[in-house]
């Protein structure tokens, strides 16, 4: 069915028109509408008496008597506008239908102060394409708000077409921030939002009976969530894919996974609806050809976007339209002294303190350590009188990151924080940056030096964006990088204007002019990245195919081959596709993955005299390999690894556990001997008979702790896996990641970074052990020990650790206070609980009992779900 006309809609206006409106005139103001349509003549009929069921309430009146027209009250399409694009359709509406409409706008204002759509969003909202759920690709700066097109898209998608939604993002943190971000409206609106990124996800996914599914995932668990609809035959209940940053499509193996991902959605029928949308995309025409899509392109941007580069003390100002295309802008005078000088003889600090504190400013880095060093310097020219802005809510900020450090604070955010300046890049756990992220949000923090990562992060919007220098590590800075960059750069509702300033050097010159004035033009960025790396993502894709059933004859694999983006641009990357496919499949077959052999077994020939066909087919480590998305190259070695440690496993504690499903592929990291033999002085002896186990001799250990050459007949694989498991023990033990890094001399973010992937390769060889009966042990043990992996914790708190936003130490208090479960918890009077845990204010208590019964609640409305698909299968 189609929906509403936006043409009409216009003569509609949302309660947002008149903002100012108290809610009492709002409420004596209002007039309902009753709106129908003909199908034919779709003429719009309307009563000023409300009906039994008013679809939309207007309040455009700025007084009883006085009607304004849409143009009067707004030149912007607004939120009901939008609204009513998203969910209405020429079908009866369900009572609920008005206060649903209410709803979202509500929560749009409430939780993202959005008050009203752009014109470009409205016009996309209502292309052809969008309306009869064709494949759409779309383009827009960096903060003009394509995220928000797309979250209409799948409201539109759960509730209009009663179909689940999958959200694909780039990153952990950013699929985290997401589900932060829209559980409000889950919660209101009622649908299930589901989180699939590190350990997170279920295959397949419950099939829920009342309440639709939005997916939010990386691009890897994307893979596997579509796998396992296509391998239970549900991807009928999907309706819609929406790919963040389309143009990732070009960048290594994540971008062969996701043109692998697109084209077995591709290939299924009925087709989900794609959509696809990125700051900037190369190759566009291959794109459109590849998905089937229709392009919108719209160079908005809220904020208009300034670009100069400074060489030495000159500011030239970038002009794409002129030439030349770097125009002398100013000279630098920040009065520095010589010593000034000889600290930042770059100026950095000068053009920091031209927008701070009154404004935000945002300083890319190339490394983590120039990240730290940055904030450093930037505060070590800052005058003490700095101290006095804010000082009670950046007081407030560090305790709280002591909080999540369990008593513990970085010496450099401690020094540079009351300044309001912080540091960002993944040498910070997930927390600390969230804290910092929204204190740089609120205004608390003014700058942040940070890498790279934050640009395809988290949308942090400054007034001036300054980029260091223009490499991100040792590599020059890409087109792609750097509008990435520069796009944070600018306020809505803040300012004007938005600034990006590249530091750089007589040196880097030319490279920087080609990459701003030519890579824009001749970017091929997103070339398929299928036929790179000896060719994995095509032997991915097609064990893949073959274990699904998609495609098992070399002429189904060979019509799959010429869908993919790499069959577009296989002429001019020299790809012959007919020899990769056969190489990829006798690879496939020589690792005893796939075999080839006849579709009946009995004869070469069928009963009407026809040669039988040949097909392809997994052999059972090749489900395995696709069940638990493991490496090819891999798959053998993992099921001679778990084997072998079936049959000297040893329980009495988790290290052992933590060594087998440590990943293979850990190998840039140094062993640290010295911090390894002083803790294993530690170790009791249940604990040691663990070393016996892998053959590791105490001995050599000692030697090599001490820089004595010593020999082992131990694999240098084997001890590093060993001694990461040493190292992820001690959070086991209740040590905090400030502790454990500290004594081994990492990073916070990195022992969490590697946390997080022991508990993605430990999930990885639970759906692999699944195809193995002999590997039950696998199977019994490593769910409860997945949970413990993702929260970190011991199993006393572990039931309370889904609390979202709950740390390991206010769990502990809740615990010593009788509060086991999260059922003691939602069963709890806020002021009792406030009372009961220390230092636990009552707007805290509150939200923990709010969240503990809606944990409960879905908790029940799984069990109903998997008790309806039980009887299902009975009947």
């Amino acid at each position: 069915m189609d929906d509403f006309d936006l043409d009409l809609v216009d003569e509609l206006c949302s309660s947002f028109c008149a903002p100012s409106l108290s809610q009492e005139k709002k409420e004596n103001s209002s007039l309902s509408i009753n709106t129908s349509y003909s199908r034919t003549s779709r003429k719009r009929t309307s009563t000023t008496n409300p009906p039994e069921n008013p679809i939309v309430k207007k309040i455009c009146l700025s007084d009883a008597t006085n009607k304004s027209t849409i143009d009067e009250c707004d030149e912007i399409s607004t939120l009901d506008e939008s609204a009513l694009q998203m969910l209405c359709e020429e079908w009866e509406p369900p009572s609920q239908f008005p206060s649903l409409l209410d709803r979202i706008a509500t929560l749009l204002e409430k939780y993202r102060n959005i008050r009203s759509l752009h014109n470009w969003q409205k016009k996309c909202l209502n292309l052809p394409a969008r309306r009869k759920n064709q494949n759409l690709i779309y383009t827009l700066p960096t903060s003009g708000g394509k995220t928000l097109v797309a979250e209409i898209m799948m409201l539109n998608c759960l509730f209009h077409r009663n179909l689940d939604a999958v959200f694909i993002l780039p990153f952990v943190a950013v699929v985290q921030e997401k589900v932060r971000s829209l559980q409000p409206f889950a919660d209101e609106l009622g649908f299930h939002l589901e989180e699939y990124a590190a350990s997170k996800g279920r295959y397949p996914p419950l099939k829920r009976r009342v309440k639709r599914s939005l997916y939010i995932c990386t691009i890897e668990k994307a893979n596997s969530l579509i796998n396992s609809l296509i391998e239970n035959n549900r991807m009928t209940e999907l309706g819609i894919i929406v790919v963040d940053e389309l143009h990732m499509i070009g960048e290594g193996q994540r971008g062969a996974t996701l043109e692998s991902l697109l084209t077995k959605v591709r290939m299924v029928t009925p087709q989900p609806q794609i959509i696809g949308m990125s700051a900037t995309l190369a190759n566009i025409g291959d794109l459109l050809k590849f998905l089937n899509a229709q392009f919108y392109e719209e160079r908005f941007r809220p904020v208009e976007l300034e670009e100069y580069v400074k060489v030495n003390d000159m500011v030239y100002k970038i002009d794409r339209n002129s030439h030349p295309q770097l125009i002398e802008h100013r000279r630098l005078d920040f009065k520095y002294t010589k010593q000034d000088l000889l600290n930042d003889p770059d100026r950095l600090v000068g053009l920091v303190s031209e927008v701070i504190p009154n404004d935000s400013c945002l300083v890319f880095c190339a490394s983590k350590v120039n990240c730290e060093n940055v904030a450093r310097l930037i505060v070590s020219f800052m005058p003490e009188k700095l101290r006095e802005d804010n000082s009670e809510k950046r007081s407030i900020l560090l305790e709280a990151l002591v909080e999540v450090n369990e008593g513990d604070l970085c010496e450099v955010l401690k020094a540079t924080i009351p300044f309001g300046v912080a540091y960002h890049h993944s040498g910070l756990t997930g927390d600390e940056r969230q804290l910092i992220e929204e204190a740089f949000l609120d205004g608390i923090l003014t700058c942040i030096t940070c890498t790279s990562t934050l640009s395809t992060g988290v949308n942090l919007p400054a007034k001036r964006v300054i980029l260091r220098s223009p490499y991100v590590a040792n590599q020059f800075l890409t087109i792609a990088q750097y509008k990435q960059m520069s796009g944070r750069a600018g306020r809505t509702g803040q300012s004007q204007t938005g600034e990006c300033y590249v530091i750089a050097h007589e040196k880097d010159m030319k490279s920087l002019r080609e990459m701003l004035f030519t890579a824009a033009e001749n970017n091929t960025g997103c070339d398929s990245h299928l036929a790179t790396n000896n060719n994995y993502a095509i032997k991915q894709l097609l064990l893949n195919v073959i274990s699904l059933k998609m495609c098992t004859t070399y002429e189904s694999l060979t019509s799959l081959m010429r869908k993919t983006l790499l069959a577009l641009q296989a002429e001019r990357l020299n790809v012959n596709l007919e020899n990769l496919l056969d190489e990829c499949l006798q690879y496939l077959i020589d690792m005893k993955i796939v075999v080839l052999k006849e579709e009946e077994q009995a004869s070469n020939v069928t009963s009407s005299g026809h040669a039988k066909r040949m097909i392809y087919e997994t052999t059972k480590l090749g489900k395995a390999t696709v069940e638990g998305s493991v490496e090819l190259g891999l798959a053998d070695t993992l099921h001679k690894h778990l084997t072998s440690s079936l049959m000297n496993m040893n329980l009495e504690n988790p290290l052992h556990l933590l060594y087998i499903t440590m990943p293979f592929d850990l190998s840039n990291m140094t062993i640290g001997f010295r911090q390894l033999v002083d803790r294993m002085q530690e170790m009791k002896s249940e604990e040691k008979f663990v070393l016996k186990l892998l053959g590791i001799d105490e001995t050599f250990l000692h030697k090599k702790a001490v820089g004595l050459s010593a020999q082992t007949t131990v694999s240098k694989e084997t001890l590093l896996r060993f001694y990461i498991a040493m190292m992820l023990y001690d959070l086991f033990k209740n040590k905090n990641f400030y502790e454990v890094a500290k004594f081994w001399d990492q990073s916070r973010g990195t022992i969490q970074n590697l946390y997080s992937q022991v508990a993605s390769f430990a999930t990885s060889i639970l759906y692999f052990s699944k195809i193995y009966d002999e590997f039950w042990p696998y199977q019994q043990l490593l769910p409860i020990f997945i949970q413990r992996l993702t929260f970190c914790t011991s199993l006393e708190i572990l039931p309370l650790m889904e609390i979202p936003g709950i740390k390991r130490g206010r769990a502990l208090q809740l615990v010593r206070a009788g509060y086991r479960t999260l059922r003691s918890l939602a069963k709890a009077q806020p002021d009792d609980l406030m009372k009961a845990v220390l230092n636990l204010p009552l707007r805290t208590a509150q939200i923990l009992v709010k969240h503990s019964k809606r944990l409960l609640r879905e908790q029940a409305e799984d069990l109903r779900d998997q008790a309806a698909e039980l009887v299902e299968q009975i009947e």
